[in-house]
């Protein structure tokens, strides 16, 4: 669940900073150097950017691990409403054909001008932008 929050993050993060004209490598060296660093940050923030997207973990797996941590959160009591968004997202990754792709697949939803444009050979479906 964590890892799964920690990487639509950092595809947010990395979108908004694209969609500013920002130098992502730079950005992704400004994170390294702040709280933002981590290890999704490491394995995942260059293949975000360069849309590689090979599986290690995938999306699927992403949409599962976060509903079996949403059933038993709700099962103490808990609301946790950023993996219950985090899990909205990979669900539409899997939608959309794309669960296959390695979690980092994320961002094929968050930066601009992706959706609906073919990603390793697979089609995105088009997203809308509100949550």
């Amino acid at each position: 669940m964590v890892m799964n929050i920690n990487t639509a993050g950092l595809a947010e993060g990395l979108a908004l900073g694209d969609a500013l004209g920002l130098d992502l490598n730079m950005l992704r060296q400004v994170f390294a150097e702040t709280g933002a660093n981590s290890q999704v940050l490491k394995t995942d923030g260059e293949d975000m950017q360069n849309r590689e997207h090979s599986c290690f973990f995938s999306a699927a797996h992403a949409a599962k691990d976060s509903g079996i941590a949403l059933k038993l959160a709700k099962a103490q009591g808990l609301n946790l409403p950023l993996a219950a968004a985090t899990k909205r997202q990979y669900d539409r990754m899997v939608d959309t054909g794309l669960g296959e792709l390695d979690k980092s697949g994320i961002a094929e939803l968050t930066f601009k001008g992706r959706q609906g444009t073919a990603v390793g050979g697979q089609q995105a479906g088009a997203v809308s932008s509100e949550q």
